[in-house]
C-alpha cells in the first residue's frame, strides 16, 4: 500500500509538471508594490515600466523553485523561460507559483506594432498572454517585502554616514534619505538587460520629480534631489531626497514618491530631529463636513447625458501629529497647477478614522437621513468617512445641519451650516470645439455675491489629472484661463472641464465636538462637470 501511495503521488506530481503554465487573473505585479498590471494602464498607471522587475502568480509556471546565480541573469531557470512581445526576459526566480524577472528595457518601443504580451513557457506549453500596458508607476521596496508598511530607505547623514532606517534609528530632518524601488522607466546611460547598473556613468533619470511626505509635497531641493538606477542593482531605482526641515517627527510617517508616470504607493519612513530611535507625537483629530451638488454633463456624441448627486460627507481622522489644514485664502487670478496623481494605497500605524456613532442629516422641510459608513479613497488605506446620498435638488440655499449621536471615539455634536445660492453657466460648453490656441471664457448670472467661482480645465493622463485654473468672485460672472496649448492631452481633443462655487473663507462654519482635538470646518459647494470636452 505504501509502495501504491509513492506511486501515485509521483504520478501527480508528474501530471502537475506537465500542464501548462497558467497567469492568474491580476497575476503580474510590480515586483516592490505588487500593484497589479492591467491591459490599460488605467486610473492608477497600472502599466510596467521597460527595465523594471516584476512578479507573475500563477499555476505551473516552473517545475521546481530555481534562482538566478550569475550575471547577466539568464533568460531560461529551471526549463521555464519568460517573453515579452517576444523578447526573452531576465529572470531572477522560477517556482511552480511564482516568477521574478526584469522587464526588457525596449519595452513600450520594440514589438508595439503587434503586441503579444507576456508569455511563460515551459517544457509542457506556453501560457496564454497577459496583455499589459507600458508606462507603470513606480512602486517602492518595503523592508519586509509585503509592499506596505516600512521602506527599504537608507539615511545619508550630514557627515556622509549611511545606515539603515528604521524605528531605531530615524532620519533626521536636513538631512538624505535614499529610496528603493522599481518602474522609473527611461534612464540614461541603460544598462544591458539582466546586468547591474553602473556607478559610473550613472544610469539617471531626466525628470526631476519629488516626494510627499505625510501627504504634504515636497519639492525637491535643487542639488539635493537625484533619481535613476541603483549602482549595482539589477532593475531596482533609487532616489535621493534631502528631507525637509518641516517634516513631523515619527515612527511610520507616510511617503511616496512621484516619479515619471505617476505616483508610488505610500510606505512609511521614520523620522527623528538628531537621529536615532523615533517617537510618536502624539494623535489629534480634525472633522470636515462638506454639502455637495455636483452636475456633471457628459458631451461625449453617443453616451451624452446629465447627471445630479447630492451629497453630504463627514470626514473625522486622526492621525500622530497632525495639524488642522490651514485656513483657505482665496484671491483672484490664476492657480498653481499642481497635478493631482492617483496611487495604490497601503495602510499606516496610527491612522485611523474615529467612531462618532449614529450620523444624521437635516435639509430644510426634510425629515433627518441616516449617513453610512464608506470607505476613504487616498493613499492611505482603510480609512472611512460618513457619507449620505440625497435626492436630487435636495442641496440649495438654505440652513443644513448635522447631528452625531456620539461613539466610541467622538462625543454628541451638532452642527448646521448656510448654504448660498448657486449660479446659472451662460457660456456653451456642452458640444463646442474650444480652441486652445485661445484664451478660454466662460460667463455666468447669479450665485452668492460672497461666494467664489474656480473655473479649471483639467488633462488627464491616466496616472495623474493636470489642471489650469484661474479663481473669481461670483459677482464678476466671468473667468478666463490664458491658452493651454502645448500640453499633451491624454487622449486627442478630449479634456474636462470644471467651475466649482465656494463660500469665502470667512463664512466657513466651525465646529467642536468631544474627541476632536483640532476641532472641524462644515462648509459646502457647487460643482459643475463638462467630460470629454472637445478641444484643437
Amino acid at each position: 500500500m505504501y509502495t501504491r501511495f509513492l506511486v501515485l503521488s509521483s504520478w501527480l506530481l508528474t501530471v502537475a509538471w506537465c500542464q501548462k503554465p497558467v497567469i492568474s487573473p491580476g497575476g503580474v505585479t510590480n515586483a516592490a508594490s505588487y500593484v497589479t498590471a492591467t491591459s490599460i494602464a488605467g486610473a492608477f498607471g497600472k502599466g510596467l515600466s521597460g527595465g523594471s522587475l516584476v512578479s507573475i502568480f500563477g499555476m505551473n509556471l516552473a517545475a521546481s523553485t530555481e534562482a538566478a546565480s550569475t550575471v547577466p541573469l539568464p533568460t531560461k531557470l529551471g526549463g521555464t523561460s519568460v517573453a515579452v512581445n517576444g523578447v526573452a526576459a531576465p529572470l531572477f526566480f522560477v517556482s511552480p507559483g511564482q516568477i521574478n524577472f526584469q522587464m526588457p528595457y525596449c519595452y513600450g518601443t520594440c514589438h508595439t506594432a503587434s503586441p503579444q504580451g507576456i508569455v511563460v513557457s515551459t517544457a509542457a506549453g506556453s501560457s496564454d498572454p497577459y496583455l499589459v500596458d507600458g508606462q507603470g508607476a513606480e512602486g517602492l521596496f518595503t523592508s519586509d517585502a509585503s509592499g506596505c508598511g516600512q521602506g527599504a530607505i537608507l539615511n545619508v547623514r550630514a557627515d556622509g554616514s549611511v545606515s539603515v532606517n528604521s524605528t531605531a534609528n530615524g532620519a533626521a530632518p536636513g538631512d538624505s534619505i535614499s529610496i528603493f524601488g522599481t518602474g522609473l522607466g527611461i534612464v540614461s546611460n541603460p544598462p544591458p538587460d539582466g546586468m547591474p547598473a553602473q556607478s559610473a556613468p550613472l544610469s539617471a533619470s531626466s525628470v526631476v520629480g519629488d516626494s510627499k511626505l505625510d501627504s504634504v509635497d515636497n519639492p525637491p531641493v535643487p542639488g539635493s534631489y537625484w533619481a535613476g538606477r541603483a549602482p549595482g542593482l539589477i532593475g531596482v531605482d533609487q532616489f535621493n531626497f534631502l528631507v525637509p526641515d518641516t517634516t513631523r517627527e515619527g515612527c511610520a510617517v507616510p511617503l511616496q514618491v512621484v516619479a515619471l508616470y505617476g505616483i508610488s504607493q505610500a510606505v512609511t519612513v521614520s523620522i527623528r530631529k538628531g537621529g536615532g530611535p523615533c517617537v510618536d507625537p502624539p494623535s489629534a483629530g480634525f472633522g470636515q463636513i462638506a454639502w455637495e451638488k455636483s452636475v456633471t454633463t457628459s458631451t461625449h456624441p453617443t453616451v451624452g447625458s446629465t447627471t445630479e448627486t447630492d451629497t453630504l460627507t463627514v470626514s473625522l481622522q486622526s492621525s500622530p501629529g497632525k495639524q488642522a489644514p490651514a485656513t483657505p485664502a482665496y484671491t483672484e487670478g490664476g492657480l498653481p497647477g499642481a497635478p493631482v496623481y492617483f496611487g495604490p494605497s497601503c495602510p499606516v500605524s496610527g491612522y485611523r478614522s474615529l467612531d462618532a456613532g449614529r450620523i444624521s442629516t437635516q435639509a430644510p422641510g426634510s425629515s433627518p437621513v441616516p449617513a453610512s459608513v464608506m470607505p476613504l479613497t487616498g493613499p492611505v488605506s482603510n480609512l472611512t468617512v460618513y457619507q449620505t446620498m440625497l435626492p436630487n435638488r435636495s442641496i440649495h440655499p438654505g440652513t443644513f445641519s448635522v447631528s452625531a449621536m456620539g461613539g466610541g471615539d467622538v462625543g454628541p455634536f451638532q452642527s448646521s451650516v448656510q448654504i448660498g445660492s448657486e449660479i446659472h453657466i451662460t457660456t456653451v460648453i456642452a458640444g463646442r470645439l474650444f480652441d486652445f490656441t485661445q484664451p478660454v471664457t466662460v460667463n455666468w448670472t447669479g450665485g452668492d455675491p460672497a461666494s467664489w467661482v474656480t473655473f479649471t480645465i483639467i488633462n488627464h493622463y491616466g496616472y495623474e489629472d493636470v489642471p489650469h485654473a484661474v479663481r473669481a468672485r461670483t459677482s464678476a460672472g466671468t473667468a478666463t484661463i490664458g491658452t493651454v496649448a502645448g500640453h499633451q492631452q491624454a487622449a486627442p481633443g478630449l479634456v474636462s472641464v470644471v467651475l466649482e462655487v465656494d463660500p469665502d473663507p470667512s463664512q466657513i462654519a466651525a465646529f467642536a465636538a468631544p474627541g476632536l482635538s483640532l476641532g472641524g470646518r462644515h462648509t459646502w459647494k457647487y460643482t459643475y462637470r463638462f467630460e470629454d470636452v472637445m478641444v484643437q
